[in-house]
């Protein structure tokens, strides 16, 4: 087994050892288990694909609590523009 097989490896199980907590952390955000779920998901995804470029694995932790944090926002600010609209919209009428 090659050192870069070796890291991915590990990445890999750092990765695993976070979904969990990931989800508990999602659910608490959103409040709701099928948005926690998708939340989850799509930062643990975006982790995957970027886990042989990361560079110090002891940050593993903050950066899936940041990314969380970071889509939650933005799909709360997207939610909260779009019933605002709709609500103009509805002023309009």
């Amino acid at each position: 087994m090659t050192t870069q097989e070796q890291q991915t490896e590990t990445s890999e199980q750092i990765l695993l050892s976070y979904v969990e907590m990931c989800y508990s952390v999602a659910l608490t955000l959103t409040r709701n288990s099928d948005r926690a779920e998708g939340l989850a998901r799509s930062v643990l995804t975006e982790a995957w694909h970027l886990r042989d470029t990361v560079l110090d694995k002891k940050d593993i932790k903050r950066n899936l609590l940041t990314a969380l944090r970071r889509n939650f926002l933005n799909d709360r600010c997207r939610v909260d523009t779009s019933r605002s609209l709709v609500g103009a919209v509805a002023l309009l009428l």
